[in-house]
């Protein structure tokens, strides 16, 4: 099943679309469903530290995948998850505003099950590096930061003790 407890969720009206991306990542991934916006965007919130990639259909009755990207935009879902768009719509504006929104990929259908998995695979990995790299990055900035407080707090204990000698010999 899953790896590293690490989720799919795909947002699609259409069954059989699900149930196709589903099986490609089921070996590797939970595979989280919903048949609209709404659902997904629920689903999205309550697996958000868990999630490895977001599949989303644009044309979906209800509540279509421009306003679920609104909605993850405003929630700053994107910046940790790669969002992938699914589609028959393949229109320039469809894709140039789908990039707008910081979507990683569009996604053609009918699907090529092969080019997908690699494509996923291998954005996925690039999230998970940057990531980790982030991390290692604010940890080495809070140590540096510790480094120079500690520096700091020597130099005023050591005038801190320059001042104390000069007043006790006033005395």
């Amino acid at each position: 099943m899953a790896g590293a407890g690490k989720k799919i969720i795909i947002i699609d009206d259409v069954e059989l679309n699900r149930t196709i991306l589903g099986e490609a990542f089921s070996k590797k991934y939970e595979v989280i469903e919903a048949s609209d916006g709404e659902e997904g965007l629920e689903k999205i919130m309550a697996n958000k530290d868990d999630l490895a990639a977001i599949f989303l259909d644009i044309i979906m009755p209800e509540m279509d995948g421009f306003s679920v990207l609104a909605e993850l935009e405003r929630n700053q879902i994107m910046r940790s998850v790669p969002l992938f768009i699914i589609t028959t719509e393949t229109t320039d504006y469809v894709v140039e505003h789908a990039y707008d929104y910081g979507v990683i990929d569009v996604i053609q259908k009918p699907f090529n099950l092969l080019i997908i998995e690699r494509r996923v695979a291998n954005i996925i990995e690039l999230f998970e590096n940057r990531t980790r790299l982030e991390k290692m990055f604010a940890q080495k900035n809070n140590s540096i930061d510790s480094s120079k407080a500690q520096e700091e707090i020597k130099k005023y204990r050591n005038a801190i003790e320059q001042i104390s000698g000069i007043i006790e010999k006033v005395k």
